[in-house]
Order: C-alpha cells, then structure tokens, then sequence
C-alpha cells in the first residue's frame, strides 16, 4: 500500500486475477502517492487512495474476494473489517496480531517469521509468492506499467535536449536512489563516480545519473567527481521519471523503486543487492543480478558498519556486466 516498488511489483496479480476472472471488476486501494504508478493499467477497473472518504465506500460494498498482501495494521486491519466472500493473504485478529486469512497464504506469513526460511530456503520469486497466496496459478505473470503518448514524447524531447550532439550510444542509467526505509541497500556513491567515468572514458555508452528528491546531494557529489556527467533532475514526478527510464537502454541501481521501474519497462537492469533477498526479484531475462551473498547476506537490517555487502561489488564487477548485456 506504501512502498511505492511493493505496489509496481504487486501488479502481476491483478493479471493472474483477469487471466483466472475475464469478467472482474478489480479495486486496487493503495496509498495516494503511490497510484500513479497505476493509472492506465489495464487490469486494473477502480484506483482508490486511502483516505476517510473511500474507506467509507468500501465498508458498505461487499466483494466476492478480498486480497491484502501488506502486513501493516491499516491494511490487515482493513481486510478484517470489509466484507468479501473470500479473503486472502494477511489479516488482522481481535487480539491485534497479524494473521493468515486463507491456507494458501501461510507459506508467505511463515516467510516472516522465519530468517532460514526467507534467506536461504525459498527460492520463489515475488510474483510466484503473491499469486499463490491469493489462490491462484503462477504463469510468469510480469509487472504491468503504461506510459502515455504525451509522457513517451517528453522523455524523448528531454534527452534529444539533453544530448544535443547525439550519442550513438547506449544510454545507461545509473540510479543512486533506494529510499529512506532501506538505507543499506545504498551502493556507495564512490563507486557511481567510478563507473560513470568508466562508461564515458571507454565509450560503451552515455552514463546518465537518476535520482529523486532524497538524493539530490548524491546526484550533486557524483556531478563534482565527474565533471561533465549528465543528471536529470531529482525533483521529476513520479510518471516523468519512469518516462526516462522507459528511454534507457540499461538501469543499473540497487533494489529499488528504479529497478522495479526498469523491470516493467523490459529495461535490462543490472541489479545490486545486498541486503535483501535477490532471490524474490525476477528480472524476466532482461538483465543481470550480482550479489556476493556474504555470511551476513540477506539480514534486513536497516543500518550496517560495515556494509560490505554492497561495498564488496567493485565497479569493474559492475562495468563488466553492463558490457555483457549491452
């Protein structure tokens, strides 16, 4: 409902729902920042933002099924109270603890509780864990995102200004963004310096730097390190950023909302991870994973000393996979 990457990467199950159900009506009820990575989705009928006035509507509709994947109270809380038919995935009990509404989902409840089970047992991806909690088939199902003509155009008119000349290049993306939850999926800036340099100086491609509002002085340290770098701007919405994304030809960047844009947009994206589990990403065959699964690797831990996890991965591991997917 929050995590703006948790709602992308949930929308191949709104496809398994059309694919099982042709004739649904789907209501996807999501945090109003995060919609807009919704909109023009063609799975889905009704987008609804959390708020008094919609939780009204929705406690005096009945559904034939209710899915919540999100643990938080609001959301399972949520699930509990409205009516539907049938419920899956997670909910909330008189006692105030967070529950499994149907046996399917049981697998992915015991993925939190377990650290075994998360990081070294399950070998599923998100999308499998998801679709099969809600009581349906895993078929591959990918994300769904659409761009609009008029965001396609701007993008395009953006980097033909961007880059003046042409480049006759790849254009590859290299985001330094990972949110404020998950600090410790950050790569270090340092290393983003190097391979920016690295693609520019050996001409593989033009080296583009991404970044949202939180990463404006890391956009702005990478542009002092490489004189000459191009940046986009860290204050684009959230559509005109996945537009520019759209543009690339590869992503590099940390588990993020970046590389789960790239993803839908059948970006190949050169993923790092560190710590979390890059088992549950599937990158659909477009791209590459580099993980140096340490000891410590996947713990979730939202702060680190070390950090070798990701520090460990050098720019010359990164650069020699973005030549293997060029």
């Amino acid at each position: 409902m929050a995590a703006k990457g948790d709602v992308l990467r949930t929308t191949p199950l709104a496809l398994a729902l059309k694919q099982k159900y042709p004739g649904s009506k789907i209501t996807w009820l999501t945090d109003a920042d995060a919609a807009p990575l919704l909109y023009n989705n063609p799975s889905v009928d009704e987008l609804l933002g959390y708020d008094f006035y919609f939780l009204t509507q929705l406690s005096v509709e009945r559904f034939d099924r209710i899915i919540c994947l999100d643990k938080e109270p609001r959301a399972a809380g949520l699930a509990s109270i409205l009516a539907g038919r049938r419920k899956y995935g997670f909910g909330w009990d008189p006692k105030g603890a967070l529950v499994p509404l149907n046996k399917e989902s049981r697998y992915l409840y015991d993925l939190g509780l377990s650290d075994r089970l998360k990081f070294q047992i399950n070998q599923k991806s998100y999308q499998q864990l998801i679709i099969e909690a809600a009581g349906l088939e895993y078929t591959g199902q990918k994300y769904q995102y659409r761009e609009t003509p008029e965001e396609s155009q701007w993008a395009g008119a953006y980097l033909s200004n961007l880059f003046r000349r042409g480049t006759g290049l790849p254009l590859i993306g290299l985001n330094t963004g990972v949110g404020r939850a998950f600090p410790t999926k950050a790569w270090p800036v340092e290393n983003y310096a190097r391979l920016a340099r690295s693609i520019n100086q050996e001409k593989i491609g033009r080296a583009i730097i991404l970044g949202g509002p939180g990463e404006k002085v890391l956009v702005k340290k990478i542009s002092h390190l490489v004189p000459g770098i191009f940046a986009s701007p860290c204050d684009l919405s959230l559509r005109r950023f996945a537009a520019l994304i759209s543009r690339l030809d590869i992503i590099v960047s940390a588990d993020s909302l970046a590389m789960h844009l790239g993803i839908a947009l059948e970006r190949k994206v050169i993923a790092l991870f560190g710590p979390t589990c890059s088992q549950e990403i599937d990158l659909y065959g477009r791209g590459e994973k580099l993980d140096l699964r340490l000891d410590c690797s996947p713990c979730y831990k939202t702060s680190c000393a070390g950090a070798k996890c990701l520090a460990g991965i050098s720019q010359e591991d990164v650069l020699a996979a973005v030549k293997r997917n060029l």
